[in-house]
């Protein structure tokens, strides 16, 4: 699957949940969504008028990399919820780092730092290491043959020249 044809599929199964993704079409969507966000970030330095832009296009671009994240777990014979186990723990340790950061600065104490620094470490390690076995999963290979999610894109007719996952 190439770049132009991984976008497309993305873009067309905006929220499809169901099924399956090659690793090329989650892996260009997320070079896409790397590159459009880089973009966006220069563009908004030169014109900070247009700085919700960037909020807008992650606001619409959220379910498709929810759903390409979904397909993709399902091509490796995991079940999309599996992706909870990402993102809800992600998502508390972000705020934890943000709360104690905030906390920290605020009250600037000596005699925490110590305890600052280490639970900070220990988060940001299991952030690390989440983001560490999600990158590994989203590299294996599609799992072979049909599974409850459907048949191996890889496998599908038309695809047989094609092997660049």
């Amino acid at each position: 699957m190439s770049f132009g044809e991984a976008i497309k599929s993305v873009f067309s199964k905006y929220a499809t949940f169901s099924g399956r993704a090659r690793r090329s079409e989650f892996w260009y969507f997320y070079l896409f969504n790397l590159l459009v966000t880089v973009g966006l970030s220069i563009v908004t330095k030169f014109v900070p008028s247009i700085k919700y832009l960037s909020l807008i296009y992650s606001l619409g671009i959220l379910v498709p990399n929810l759903a390409v994240s979904v397909r993709r777990l399902h091509d490796i014979g995991k079940r999309g919820l599996t992706l909870l186990w990402f993102l809800v723990p992600s998502f508390i340790i972000v705020m934890l780092l943000t709360l104690m950061v905030t906390v920290f600065t605020t009250h600037n104490s000596e005699s925490g730092s110590s305890t600052f620094i280490i639970l900070y470490l220990v988060f940001a390690f299991i952030l690390l290491a989440l983001s560490i076995l999600f990158i590994v999963w989203m590299a294996r290979d599609s799992q072979p043959g049909e599974n409850q999610w459907g048949p191996n894109p890889k496998e599908m007719p038309g695809n047989e020249t094609q092997n660049l996952d």
